[in-house]
């Protein structure tokens, strides 16, 4: 052992030759010499230090032995007894060793077969590889156990076979009856590697389709989509399959049927008449067959462009969401698809799948947008094509329309970011006679980003420009194109006075969107609260929350606008002053009037900025408390986040939110646990209800990240950790192990009942648990 060796070196130097004896004796006690691993020492030292008693000696000659691979054979017998070590670390490279030893280690199969049965999860898959990586020798006993009465004994072997692959047939009909095997992950795994086998597989389990055990059919449809059949009468009969039976038959049978190599033209069509099914997986399975189907797919779409007439609303769903799947090479359908553009229900299928249909696509598109359809689809759709629709698109920039001029500006402005071969067209266009193209070609330059800082000069010149939303565009792209704060000052002050709204409503926006450096422009802001226009002043208050002036200049004209005549200009208001957290106390008043206010989102932006304020604002507690009565449970919630931050009486709380866990709506629930946790130990008397409530599927979560904070046990809750223990589901039984390991010695006589539960686990993680709770519990032995 390595360490052993430097500990020794550093005494014998701390105590001088003269005590070298002392130092012999010392080692002599700990048992015979252990040497230092590396790449030389004998294989027989290292596999001699296998079976030493110190376990940092242990697993160095574990991690050697793995590393030797092949040429450790002669340590099979040493890793196989190491399989029963009681160390992670040295089993796990124990089992890694004899993986990599591979076929010279077939002594180990019966142990590791042993291992098999009584391990789980991450266990029992290390050790199915190391048996698969030993070779075809493990099959003999891997069909016993596929027959056996040992379900990790079942899926193991399963596991196992599939690492040899196409060597695993010999257990084709073994593999095929567990099929049928009443554990799903049994099922599954033979799936796996039934598919893994490949061809040879693909006869017998046809020979099984016919089969009355659904769960044999269901198993052999999804190993043959794995495989791929090459045989017609198997490819017939799973598309005999796909017609008939239950919804999870038809699905897997279609899967299948995508798979097979034989009599494509006929998949095709029954992708096509599945389209029609009433089951929405069996649809969705066939449109994604379709999508996969490559250029064989143009077959069909003639039958999928019909379907687009048709009177059932399902049906040309389904079609135009294959048509986007399948892409560019459905172009053909593109006229059909405008033709239904405008109705409500298909317009974002539609506008997604015309925008997959490529550049072919963009000529109709823009006719189709000239023609008085919806303009605002259409450009979506353009530029949902990207970088495809922008050749054409800069060649419309110059055409004689302004219509299509305008369509093609607004999808450059869309698409994110637009190709950088616009830029300079798009520079062009800020001078175009139409008002429409020049906002959008400003538009379209900033969502260019830095790269188009060329345009800089020119969007200058389009803040003078005599339309408000050029000159709005122009302000805001300015920003993204990389302008100075120094250059934008000037234009702010000016837009700030502008007398179209949209103006000053978006150079508002452009001065939060940069943030505390344009805190210089916070009087001329500030005056905006008083602005005529209602957006402005919700834009305003939302700006100052961000840049945050001067609280003793900014509060006073936000305090007035809780009391506004319009609820987004409070709500806004209320929004600001909780930025400013514990300087905004002279709000407290005006925003505890609010926490009732009839428009919901005036008085929970008030709550949460109450809660800003913190335990300054506690005199709003009690009128808080009133809204944990209200019907609505988004006030509900707003209420119990905001005492949690408000009230100074935690204990009080705390007894409060133990009643809210009873709440009908999951998240006032959610509301009260999030508190609860953040108290931590304080909220010890709300531990037995979050245990009620790890029974739910809807709080589990949000009670187990409850109870890791609170992580505090109380003795009187001992009779609720043990019920969980003894009913709940794993989850819950680790927590409860882990509680009542908090009650140490106090939690003495439930020892006997927590060794028979370790016992009785199943899996190593609910074991540690187990073991974790018997160690802090069980009294410390004297002497």
């Amino acid at each position: 052992m390595a360490s052993s060796n430097r500990s020794a070196s550093a005494v014998r130097k701390r105590l001088g030759l003269s005590s070298v004896l002392w130092v012999v004796v010392l080692l002599l006690s700990m048992g015979s010499p252990v040497v230092a691993i590396d790449e030389t020492t004998p294989l027989e030292d290292v596999i001699r230090q296998l079976s030493d008693s110190d376990v940092m000696a242990r697993r160095d000659a574990a991690y050697e032995l793995v590393r030797r691979g092949r040429e450790a054979k002669s340590a099979v017998l040493a890793l196989t007894e190491a399989l029963d070590d009681d160390d992670q670390q040295v089993w796990f490279q124990a089992t890694q060793a004899l993986s990599r030893i591979g076929s010279d280690a077939e002594a180990a199969i019966p142990a590791l077969n042993e291992k098999l049965k009584t391990h789980s999860g991450q266990r029992l898959q290390r050790t199915a590889y190391a048996l698969g990586q030993i070779g075809p020798a493990i099959i003999p006993e891997m069909i016993i156990d596929l027959e056996g009465d040992n379900r990790n004994g079942r899926e193991g072997a399963a596991r196992a076979l599939g690492w040899l692959r196409a060597d695993a047939a010999p257990a084709l009909p073994q593999l095929i009856a567990v099929l049928n095997d009443d554990d799903p992950e049994v099922r599954t795994q033979a799936v796996v590697t039934l598919g893994l086998i490949g061809s040879q597989a693909e006869e017998p389990l046809g020979q099984t389709l016919h089969r009355e055990e659904e769960r044999i059919r269901l198993g052999a449809l999804n190993a043959l989509a794995v495989i791929g059949s090459t045989n017609s009468d198997v490819a017939e009969k799973i598309r005999r399959l796909a017609t008939d039976g239950t919804v999870d038959q038809r699905t897997s049978a279609l899967q299948a049927a995508v798979a097979t190599r034989v009599d494509g033209d006929r998949v095709l069509e029954l992708l096509v008449e599945s389209l029609a099914d009433e089951e929405e997986d069996v649809r969705t399975t066939a449109m994604t067959g379709l999508s996969v189907a490559g250029e064989r797919v143009r077959l069909v779409i003639p039958r999928l462009i019909s379907m687009l007439e048709s009177d059932d609303h399902t049906s040309r769903q389904m079609a135009v969401e294959t048509l986007g799947r399948i892409g560019s090479p459905a172009s053909s359908a593109v006229p059909a698809l405008l033709e239904i553009i405008n109705d409500e229900r298909l317009k974002p299928d539609v506008v997604q799948a015309l925008s997959r249909m490529g550049g072919a696509a963009v000529p109709a598109l823009l006719d189709a947008a000239v023609q008085e359809l919806d303009d605002e689809a259409v450009t979506w759709a353009l530029a949902g094509m990207g970088g495809v629709a922008g050749p054409p698109l800069i060649e419309v920039l110059s055409d004689n329309d302004p219509a299509r001029r305008a369509i093609a500006a607004q999808a450059f402005a869309k698409m994110t970011p637009p190709p950088e071969s616009a830029i300079e067209r798009l520079r062009e266009a800020l001078n175009d006679e139409s008002p429409a193209v020049r906002a959008a070609a400003a538009k379209a330059l900033g969502r260019c980003g830095a790269v188009a800082d060329s345009a800089k000069s020119e969007l200058l010149e389009a803040t003078k420009d005599s339309d408000a939303a050029v000159r709005s565009s122009a302000m805001l792209a300015l920003i993204d194109v990389g302008a100075g704060i120094d250059e934008m000052l000037p234009l702010w002050r000016e837009a700030l006075q502008d007398s179209q709204v949209n103006v000053r409503r978006r150079v508002i926006e452009a001065i939060a969107q940069v943030g505390e450096p344009a805190r210089v422009l916070s009087p001329e802001l500030l005056k905006s609260l008083e602005d005529l226009d209602s957006s402005v002043r919700s834009q305003t208050a939302e700006a100052i929350g961000v840049i945050r002036p001067d609280v003793n200049e900014a509060l006073p004209g936000l305090i007035l606008l809780l009391n506004d005549t319009d609820p987004d200009v409070k709500s806004a208001a209320a929004q600001a002053i909780g930025a400013y957290g514990g300087e905004a106390v002279p709000a407290v008043q005006t925003l505890t009037s609010l926490v009732s206010d009839e428009t919901t989102n005036v008085a929970i932006a008030a709550m949460s900025a109450l809660g800003e304020i913190k335990q300054a604002a506690s005199e709003a507690a009690p009128k808080v408390s009133e809204v944990l009565n209200d019907t609505d449970a988004s006030r509900r919630v707003a209420a119990v986040a905001c005492l949690s931050r408000i009230e100074l009486d935690s204990n009080g709380l705390v007894t409060r939110l133990i009643a809210i866990l009873e709440d009908e709506d999951w998240g006032v629930r959610k509301a009260a646990m999030v508190s609860l946790g953040e108290f931590g130990p304080s909220s010890v008397d709300a531990v037995p209800k979050l245990f009620e409530l790890l029974d739910s599927r809807d709080d589990r979560a949000d009670a187990g990240r409850a109870l890791r904070r609170i992580d505090t046990a109380s003795p009187d809750a001992m009779a609720v950790y043990l019920e969980t223990l003894r009913t709940g589901p794993e989850a819950s039984q680790i927590f409860a192990l882990h509680y009542l390991g908090k009650l140490e010695a106090s939690a003495a006589e439930v020892l006997p009942e927590l060794e028979e539960g370790r016992k009785k686990a199943k899996s190593d993680r609910l074991k540690g648990a187990y073991d974790k709770a018997i160690a802090a519990i069980t009294p410390p032995t004297s002497g």
